[in-house]
């Protein structure tokens, strides 16, 4: 967003990102979300406050595949390529009218909500356009999800369990989805287990199977064999990535 700003007059800006969050706002009232706040380019939003709403986890994951649709249309129409990074994480938050004496708004705070937030920014460095925690994963049922990684995000000691959604439950019970994710399975346990070879023959027979939206993170998993070929990790690692960025 800041490198588009640059270059843009600011009612050329304002223009595209009317263009990109009213369709985005659109899915997400349709899912049933509460949207707290706009923050530049970006969109917070929550489900099951101040109303409960069944199945929420379920929805959030829909509303942010349905989100990279309306993006992929945008960029066809407009000849951009814009990219959207979506962080999902479930769990107890504070929500109700906060602010100050001045002014306040409805809106959510807690733990879990600064872990969305780390899960968001991780979609760059992972290369992906769409994260959720373990939490999200068990909570949205029988989805297309791929285990990402092991974190400890910045400002956590406790490592969070990541995973890629790729698509909805007629996606996840296809052959070539359940294909992809016994291969994509392999490489994490070597990994994990500091097998370089069997991990680097894993993610050869990813890349031959992988759809665009995991092509970046098929290069992290290359550079970090490289990497620990080079340089083993100690005896007792436990696969945990630490995250030295927001």
């Amino acid at each position: 967003f800041t490198s588009l700003s640059e270059d843009m007059a600011p009612d050329e800006l304002t223009n595209l990102l009317n263009r990109l969050l009213t369709p985005t706002t659109d899915v997400l009232l349709r899912a049933e979300a509460t949207i707290d706040k706009y923050i530049g380019d970006a969109i917070m939003a929550f489900w099951n406050a101040p109303l409960d709403i069944a199945d929420h986890a379920r929805k959030a994951c829909l509303a942010a595949l349905a989100m990279q649709d309306a993006l992929a249309a945008l960029n066809r129409e407009s000849g951009r390529e814009l990219r959207l990074g979506i962080g999902l994480n479930t769990g107890p938050c504070c929500v109700g009218n906060l602010g100050s004496a001045q002014r306040f708004s409805y809106s959510a705070i807690g733990d879990n909500v600064n872990v969305a937030s780390r899960v968001e920014g991780l979609t760059k460095q992972y290369h992906v356009p769409i994260l959720v925690t373990e939490e999200t994963r068990s909570a949205a049922g029988d989805l297309a999800f791929l285990e990402a990684d092991l974190v400890q995000v910045v400002g956590r000691s406790k490592p969070l369990a990541l995973y890629v959604l790729l698509g909805d439950a007629a996606h996840a019970a296809s052959p070539a989805f359940a294909d992809l994710a016994s291969v994509h399975r392999g490489l994490i346990e070597a990994y994990r287990g500091c097998c370089w070879d069997a991990a680097q023959k894993a993610l050869d027979e990813l890349r031959e199977r992988t759809p665009a939206a995991l092509a970046g993170l098929c290069d992290v998993y290359a550079e970090r064999i490289v990497a620990l070929r080079s340089d083993p990790p100690p005896a007792d690692w436990d696969g945990v990535f630490v995250a030295r960025q927001k």
